[in-house]
């Protein structure tokens, strides 16, 4: 598992006061790793403990975070679209979003349709931890829905 948390933190590049927005359905597979992470850059981490669909849903003001990472919680929501893209609005330009989903979910093929409807670039899934999916895509200023 350590070498997979490693292979993980190099998802996020180096930036002074990092903001990562992390929504975790109790997972809590990356937690240390975002630690490390936020340390290095001297960041700050907002954690959000999903219960259900409100609590997914952000007040965020725009473009605040650099990061969003969802922790297995996609699958619980009944309007995926509806959440993707307050979670757009909160990302940077050119920021990320990490989604982490239960391969039981059988849900592959829709998230990266969503991802790219709804203006994503770059959508593609990373085979990291076992019996996970890992989706990324980022968020480009002027492509798709950037603002």
């Amino acid at each position: 598992m350590e070498k997979e948390l490693t292979l993980f933190k190099e998802l996020f590049s180096d930036c002074p006061n990092i903001a990562i927005l992390h929504i975790d359905n109790s997972l809590n597979l990356v937690d240390t790793a975002l630690e490390e992470v936020r340390s290095r850059n001297e960041g700050n981490i907002k954690y959000i403990s999903f219960v259900d669909e409100s609590s997914a849903r952000l007040r965020a003001t725009a473009r605040e975070y650099e990061y969003v990472i969802l922790g297995d919680i996609l699958s619980y929501c009944p309007n995926r679209d509806k959440i993707l893209k307050l979670i757009y609005k909160a990302i940077e330009n050119s920021g990320n979003i990490i989604i982490i989903e239960k391969e039981s979910n059988n849900n592959k093929d829709e998230i990266l349709t969503l991802l790219d409807d709804l203006g994503f670039m770059a959508s593609n899934t990373i085979d990291l931890f076992e019996g996970y999916h890992i989706f990324t895509a980022k968020k480009m200023h002027h492509w798709g829905n950037g603002l």
